[in-house]
């Protein structure tokens, strides 16, 4: 039957089926989003299995069109990526040509950490009284911490610290052990035998800093090695 004596809706549908065969490959030649986001996460898996980092997988952009991958992804680290916080991940397709794409990832870990117990004035020195350990996201402290109440015994806080504020060497610093001007004792160890003088120093100090420091006997300039509040040591 001549094309031309079809009816109107027959030859209508025809057309309409024709067209969705020929456009179904192209709305399935994309790579599938979620098969990205699982290699993506299979791979944290397998990096961070513990229970004290949480990983979360950022989103990708709605209107990507990537080749589908017929072989497995290869997700890794690129070079810059942070180690915690905000950071990145490489998908990439081996295919030829293949592609390569960043995904972001936030990556927290858990870590007992230890927050000033009640609110300290600027200038106070430090005790195990005055902190508290508590867990907190360490991949926000990137100026560090401390973990044990021994690491901040007697250090000074640099500003005034308010309850749960995270000890960092950014708020606190060792305390002065030696001023300027005061009287100490000066240790000299050869062997087995120490020989302890008097001197005065003339620059003030925190443990294992230099400074000078005059005898008072033989009125002598040395370098000396603060040691303890009131104490230094020199090499003979």
């Amino acid at each position: 039957m001549p094309l031309s004596s079809l009816p109107f809706r027959r030859l209508a549908h025809r057309l309409l089926v024709a067209l969705l065969v020929l456009s179904g490959p192209a709305q399935a030649a994309w790579q599938s989003p979620e098969r990205i986001r699982q290699a993506a996460s299979d791979f944290l898996a397998r990096q961070y299995d513990d229970p004290d980092t949480r990983v979360e997988i950022g989103h990708l952009d709605p209107r990507l069109r990537l080749a589908p991958c017929r072989r497995p992804l290869e997700v890794s680290r690129p070079e810059d990526a942070r180690e915690l916080g905000r950071s990145s991940l490489q998908v990439r397709c081996p295919d030829r040509p293949g592609w390569k794409i960043r995904l972001g990832v936030t990556i927290r870990r858990f870590d007992t950490v230890l927050v000033a117990r009640h609110n300290l004035p600027r200038g106070s020195m430090l005790g195990p009284d005055d902190v508290i350990a508590v867990r907190r996201d360490i991949s926000r402290l990137v100026s560090g911490y401390f973990r044990r109440s021994e690491e901040i015994l007697d250090m000074v806080a640099r500003r005034s610290l308010r309850k749960g504020r995270v000890l960092t060497p950014a708020v606190v610093t060792p305390p002065r052990l030696v001023k300027r001007g005061q009287l100490v004792t000066i240790l000299a160890q050869a062997g087995n035998l120490v020989i302890r003088v008097r001197g005065k120093a003339l620059g003030e100090g925190r443990r294992g800093d230099t400074i000078r420091v005059r005898n008072t006997r033989s009125k002598r300039v040395v370098q000396a090695t603060v040691v303890d509040f009131g104490t230094v040591r020199v090499n003979l």
